[in-house]
């Protein structure tokens, strides 16, 4: 009975655990440090890397994940709470050895703000409100040093975040976006979604984008795919676009992060150490 009865009790109490307790138990397996920031009008979880605390480089790699679980298992009512179970982004900052943070979404991880409400991460996911208090958290986790060059990293919908808030400061060294939606409307056609209607479209951005920005994307992605980023290119001809064979929206970009990486950071000069 006992060998029975002890893997039901172990079941029922990782069923207990919620979501953002799971990223949170990653966070500290990996030896990231966890903190609160405030942007504008929501709160925002922080982890960071050691580097990041000791850094002797003018470079800080911000993560941004992905839309997480805005709608519930139906797909008709938003989802109580829309902090993914899988964060790839805080996956790809474990194996970052360059100083790195992760920044959460408004409202995800169970930062319950008053502002917080279903169409905060759904209709509304890329609002500029959103984009705004992910400016603003970004900018106090970076510290005072106004010399400091942030580079972003948004995987799937954080990558449309990624560009909008580049947009919004004046210190950025560079985008990158793995497996992201760049043109929201031509993705939630493709897929007969609704309409992010209270959100901000990259694809249609009226801004200049003077940084370099790489946007990497899988063959074998049905999530995302490649044929519905076409306008984004259109409008940004500068922005680099690299396929991987194979890879979908979520192999293999966390298994091979390194080696990507380290790809990317050369030609971008953000190897630590270089292009202060």
């Amino acid at each position: 009975m006992r060998l029975v009865l002890i893997p039901l009790l172990l079941l029922l109490l990782q069923a207990c655990v919620n979501n953002a307790q799971r990223i949170d138990r990653q966070a500290a397996a990996a030896q990231l440090t966890r903190s609160v920031v405030a942007g504008r009008e929501f709160r925002h979880v922080v982890y960071a890397n050691g580097q990041a605390a000791n850094a002797t480089t003018q470079r800080l790699l911000v993560y941004l994940d992905g839309d997480g679980r805005p709608w519930g298992a139906n797909g008709r009512e938003p989802a109580a709470d829309p902090t993914t179970r899988n964060p790839v982004a805080l996956q790809l900052l474990a194996q970052t050895t360059a100083p790195a943070i992760y920044v959460s979404r408004p409202c995800y991880q169970r930062m319950n703000d008053s502002m917080c409400g279903p169409a905060t991460w759904t209709s509304d996911r890329y609002s500029a409100v959103v984009v705004d208090s992910l400016a603003a958290a970004i900018q106090q986790a970076a510290g005072d040093d106004a010399r400091k060059q942030i580079v972003l990293v948004g995987y799937s919908g954080g990558g449309v975040l990624a560009v909008l808030v580049a947009e919004r400061l004046a210190n950025v060294a560079a985008v990158i976006t793995i497996a992201a939606n760049l043109d929201i409307d031509a993705w939630t056609q493709h897929h007969h979604y609704l309409p992010l209607t209270g959100s901000s479209n990259p694809a249609s951005s009226m801004h200049d984008h003077p940084w370099p920005e790489v946007h990497l994307q899988g063959t074998a992605d049905h999530t995302v795919p490649a044929a519905t980023t076409a306008r984004y290119f259109a409008r940004y001809p500068l922005a680099q676009r690299r396929q991987f064979d194979e890879f979908t929206h979520v192999c293999c970009w966390v298994e091979q992060w390194p080696e990507i990486f380290a790809s990317i950071a050369g030609p971008l000069e953000m190897i630590p150490g270089t292009a202060q």
